[in-house]
């Protein structure tokens, strides 16, 4: 029997956001990086509901792919942390770029209700920059990700031939691989194929 651990639907949207975000990267999805266009942030921000206008810039590409290397830097250093000092230490790395995250984007936190969601916080306006929304939803749900303690939800694929970031949405954390392809399902394959081939 498989549980799953209750998020607010704004946590797990935002955290289904920065893990999509994140493999967006040349390095892991199949058809290169997702983000290099205007159309390619507007997909995106279509993709995970964001509110406000909609209008992406080239700057704005830029700017959320400068974001997603920043945090896919700090990310791995916690992901692959191995002792508690590593563990603290990559923690405070993903502190520090919350914070400068926060400051750039001139978050003020308010409470807003539109469309289909209820009562959810933003950091910026409708009027900031798709940059600046996208950023400071990757800051709100760190933000919450490290105040609840589980920052270690945020894991990277165990398949052998993937590196796709996942979010581990499961009570007992046991998720292992990414929702990007067949992962699983292909390492159970293999897996059963060579007990088969040593029998």
């Amino acid at each position: 029997m498989s549980f799953t651990m209750t998020f607010a639907y704004d946590i797990r949207s935002n955290l289904t956001m920065l893990v999509d975000l994140l493999n967006t990267s040349g390095t892991i999805a199949e058809a290169g990086d997702e983000l290099t266009t205007t159309a390619g942030l507007h997909g995106f921000a279509a993709r995970h509901d964001f509110s406000g206008p909609f209008q992406a810039t080239k700057p704005d590409v830029e700017e959320t792919r400068e974001l997603r290397e920043r945090f896919a830097v700090v990310l791995d250093s916690s992901i692959d942390a191995q002792t508690e000092a590593e563990v603290e230490a990559g923690e405070e790395g993903v502190v520090n770029q919350v914070n400068i995250t926060l400051r750039e984007t001139g978050a003020l936190p308010q409470l807003v209700k539109h469309g289909s969601w209820d009562w959810h916080l933003h950091a910026v306006g409708q009027a900031a920059s798709l940059a600046d929304r996208v950023a400071a939803d990757v800051a709100l749900v760190l933000i919450d990700l490290i105040r609840s303690g589980d920052l270690d939800r945020l894991g990277r694929c165990a398949a052998e031939d993937c590196g796709a970031y996942l979010a581990d949405f499961s009570r007992n954390r046991s998720k292992r691989f990414c929702d990007t392809g067949n992962c699983a399902n292909r390492t159970h394959v293999a897996a059963f194929r060579a007990r088969q081939a040593g029998s």
